[in-house]
């Protein structure tokens, strides 16, 4: 007797595909609609299509418990509203990164820019300013008084830029302190995720964070990532520095490279007291102890130093006054002690070093240029 024949489309399924084919669809149709509003259409496509790999059909057909398998796994994924595998890609990263990474910023004006998510942008006129993040989106610039309304659906990232000649200090939303020295931009949320605190920092900036159990916090630079839980370090990472380097006051903090040639290899730990320098170019982060004073002391107003290079001395002096600072390579190596106030002009500043060095200064045009005394 022969059996009936079933005809394409008597179940309702697409004509024509064969039955690996009607399980992707079906599967298909389910992560469209698995209603998880926080993917976007090309990410579950993205999500389908790692999918449907794993489920290709083999030369002989699978047992029917591992379909079964297969397909518990994937609806259990979508139960989950799918956020482990966007953790996993950690988008809270790659979008500040891609965002910083993005912008074309000019150093070389005067004035302090506070530059807000929803664009809106504050001019901060004082040249020692500082910014406070209140309650409910509102922002204490100086004497302005901001409200910034965020959409709870998208990362609202601001930028703080600190031009040359001038200084910063900024209390985040989770009131973590950040002084930000001449020549900086920061980029950070304006709210932080429930799980995470990540900036980015150019430049050079002193962060007192403040402990939150579960909810670490990173400073990523163009090479480095900086990991804490609640700590005091300093962050010098320039453009135009041959290296970076993080010197660390108190707490502890794990770093690694996320670019250049230490990327994978093992985290540095930082003890109080530790300076950590990376070279792009040179390799492994390198680790040694130092006088911590000498690194941070900038953020109260001074240099103090020690037996320090002459030519370190003024390429800070020169970022902090905004003011071209010429001295040849033999006789930057002279090196210099002592504290120089920052408060007073930069006349007074580089008399103090030339009563102490074999150097003395003289005006040429806009630049300024120590050489030996007679």
């Amino acid at each position: 007797m022969a059996r009936n024949k079933k005809h394409p489309g008597d179940n309702g399924e697409p004509e024509g595909l064969p039955d690996h084919g009607k399980q992707a669809e079906r599967l298909r149709a389910i992560v469209r609609a698995s209603g998880n509003e926080r993917l976007s259409p090309a990410e579950k496509e993205l999500l389908w299509q790692r999918i449907e790999a794993d489920l290709a059909p083999a030369p002989k057909i699978a047992p029917m418990w591992r379909r079964l398998s297969a397909a518990v796994v994937i609806l259990l994924l979508i139960s989950a509203g799918i956020w482990g595998w966007r953790s996993l890609h950690r988008p809270s990263r790659q979008s500040l990164l891609a965002f910083a990474t993005a912008q074309s910023v000019n150093m070389t004006g005067t004035t302090t820019r506070l530059m807000l998510g929803n664009h809106q942008q504050l001019l901060l006129r004082n040249n020692r300013s500082s910014i406070t993040y209140r309650q409910q989106g509102a922002v204490q610039a100086d004497t302005q008084l901001v409200t910034q309304h965020l959409d709870n659906g998208k990362p609202a990232f601001n930028t703080l830029i600190v031009p040359y000649g001038n200084t910063a200090s900024l209390v985040l939303e989770d009131g973590t302190r950040v002084w930000l020295n001449a020549g900086s931009r920061l980029v950070y949320p304006a709210a932080f995720a429930a799980k995470k605190r990540e900036v980015f920092l150019e430049g050079e900036a002193y962060f007192d964070v403040r402990p939150s159990a579960g909810q670490p916090f990173s400073v990523y630079t163009s090479d480095l990532e900086v990991k804490v839980l609640g700590t005091a370090f300093n962050v010098t990472a320039y453009r135009d520095d041959a290296g970076q380097q993080v010197v660390l006051t108190s707490g502890s903090v794990a770093l690694e490279a996320h670019k250049g040639p230490a990327v994978h290899r093992e985290q540095k730990q930082l003890a109080p007291g530790n300076m950590a320098a990376y070279a792009p170019g040179a390799g492994d982060i390198t680790v040694k102890d130092v006088r911590t004073e000498e690194y941070v002391s900038w953020k109260d107003g001074h240099i103090r130093a020690l037996h320090t290079p002459l030519e370190d001395i003024l390429k800070k002096l020169s970022r902090y006054y905004n003011q071209p600072i010429q001295v040849n390579s033999q006789q930057g190596k002279e090196t210099f002690s002592g504290d120089l106030d920052l408060q007073k002009n930069l006349t007074d500043v580089l008399s103090i070093v030339a009563a102490t060095t074999s150097m003395q200064y003289e005006k040429s045009g806009n630049t300024i240029i120590l050489k030996n005394k007679p």
